[in-house]
């Protein structure tokens, strides 16, 4: 157990020295510490598993221990003499803030706290009534990590084995990790793949509330928590051991790259490395992050060009494959050298897709998925048994539309950019899976009650992190008057009137 730790530990180690290293800070304060914990947490897991790849290819496994600690050392050593080279702008102000009522913080931070600690334990018990994970984490993720463990130096044989129903052509970068951990281990062990899983659920809640706390205001942040881990969903696609919740924090970790970039542009630009890092670490996760890939390259490009000029976009793009080009090299390996076609696009002729774009009822039938998904998959209650179905109870995304009536909006001028920027990435990311759906040869309503759930969570935080920068923080917003707005009794006005009138004779 304890060597299981210490693969973790120095993964997320190498994570946070890159964090801190590449991404300006604030003073060092709590919230920046869990920040560059978070961020790098996922990230550290990312390059870990790269470099496991390329030792494991090269035939080198047992120097991965060796090489990983001498990384971090060299890190470690270069670290303080890298951040007072750099200029260190403070990317995180936001102007100035009203106080919020001390009550409501205590309040916030109670109900943060609780979550959290529910959060934790649900994930505890979920774990021990499903060791293995589910049905993906079974046909695909620990059966690839197995098969790459017991194989030793003939794991390649796993690819012309005749497992192609397992997705063979998925990337590695989970079952990796968890191989990674069995090798310090030395045996496997069912911690591996739980810790894996537990690691990246924690970096996404984090990273989502640290970056809002430092972005936004520290109400906000808490906020943005507990809506992500108020969906039942995100906890029990997190237990399953699959690599959805891994991609979802990957986008996030891009989108939230890109906004502190923007903040300081002038002053920032080796932050984009990480981002880079980020979308390719996306692509390494699975193959929707391919698509994620693109449509950041595409995106970015014109939102770039279209804001700051063909020069200043240039530099981003360079900055961005600095950071996306080596991970790709791995990817280019895995796919070019070992990975067998993707059972989407394979067999499939330029009639047989061009027949399905055609077929009307097939956008009926992905556009009633998404509509009917969309309001119930933070809750987890749509499935193969039970198809498409609406749930009256709570649901994630009204929730966001009243607070936002309640609340409004306040896009910052240093912020505009940014958020046009996440906007454009998930919408096409969400069009990207359309287009998916409309070529699939598979049968569609098997397709879409199978995995739209989980596509869907993929974007879900960093959908969440869009809309809390959009949104009025508490500290901008008169709470009494919001509250008064909620409790105005209905009828003749006169109610209404009296509260408004008791407002302005105490000056609000």
């Amino acid at each position: 157990m304890f060597l299981l730790l210490v693969s973790f530990l120095i993964s997320i180690t190498i994570g946070a020295l890159l964090v801190l290293t590449f991404l300006p800070a604030k003073e060092r304060t709590l919230t920046g510490l869990v920040f560059g914990l978070c961020a790098g947490a996922g990230l550290g897991m990312g390059v870990t598993s790269c470099l496991y790849f390329l030792v494991l290819f090269l035939g080198q496994m047992r120097y991965i221990v060796l090489i990983e600690i001498m990384i971090a050392i060299l890190l470690i050593f270069l670290w303080p003499a890298l951040i007072r080279k750099k200029i260190r702008p403070k990317v995180f102000e936001d102007g100035p803030r009203q106080n919020p009522r001390r009550g409501m913080r205590t309040i916030l931070y109670a109900v943060f706290g609780g979550a959290v600690v529910s959060s934790l334990v649900s994930l505890v018990l979920l774990f021990m009534k499903d060791p293995h994970g589910k049905w993906d984490a079974w046909l695909i993720w620990n059966t690839h990590a197995r098969f790459i463990f017991r194989s030793g130096d003939a794991w390649k044989s796993m690819f012309t084995s005749g497992l192609d129903w397992t997705h063979l052509d998925y990337p590695l970068m989970l079952p990796l990790s968890v191989v990674r951990a069995w090798q310090y281990a030395g045996q496997e062990s069912l911690y591996a793949s739980m810790a894996v899983s537990l690691v990246f659920v924690c970096a996404v809640a984090g990273l989502l509330s640290a970056s809002l706390s430092l972005l936004r205001s520290t109400s906000q942040g808490l906020l943005g928590g507990l809506a992500l881990m108020g969906g039942p969903f995100f906890l029990m696609l997190g237990a399953y051991q699959a690599a959805d919740i891994p991609l979802a924090f990957f986008i996030l970790a891009t989108v939230v790259v890109f906004t502190v970039h923007d903040r300081f542009p002038e002053k920032s630009g080796q932050t984009l490395i990480l981002a880079g890092l980020s979308a390719g670490l996306a692509a390494w996760t699975k193959n929707e992050g391919l698509l994620f890939l693109a449509v950041v390259l595409a995106v970015r490009s014109v939102v770039a060009v279209r804001f700051r000029g063909w020069t200043a976009a240039g530099k981003e793009f360079l900055w961005f494959m600095a950071g996306a080009l080596p991970v790709l090299a791995v990817l280019l390996v895995f796919k070019g050298g070992l990975s067998p076609p993707n059972d989407i696009f394979s067999g499939q002729t330029v009639q047989d897709m061009a027949g399905r774009m055609a077929d009307p009822q097939r956008y009926y039938e992905i556009l009633k998925a998404y509509l009917l998904t969309g309001m119930t998959f933070t809750q987890g209650v749509m499935n193969i048994q039970s198809g498409f179905r609406f749930n009256p109870g709570t649901v994630g995304l009204l929730l966001l539309i009243v607070y936002l009536m309640f609340m409004g909006v306040d896009v910052k001028v240093y912020d505009r950019l940014s958020v046009i920027n996440a906007s454009l990435i998930l919408f096409f990311m969400a069009g990207g899976f359309f287009l998916v759906y409309l070529l699939t040869p598979h049968n569609l309503y098997w397709h879409l009650t199978t995995s739209l759930n989980r596509l869907l969570m993929q974007l879900w935080p960093s959908l969440l992190f869009l809309f809390f920068m959009a949104a009025k923080t508490p500290e901008q917003v008169d709470m009494g008057r919001v509250f008064m707005a909620v409790e105005a009794p209905r009828g003749d006005g006169r109610g209404r009137k009296k509260n408004k009138n008791a407002l302005k004779s105490k000056g609000a």
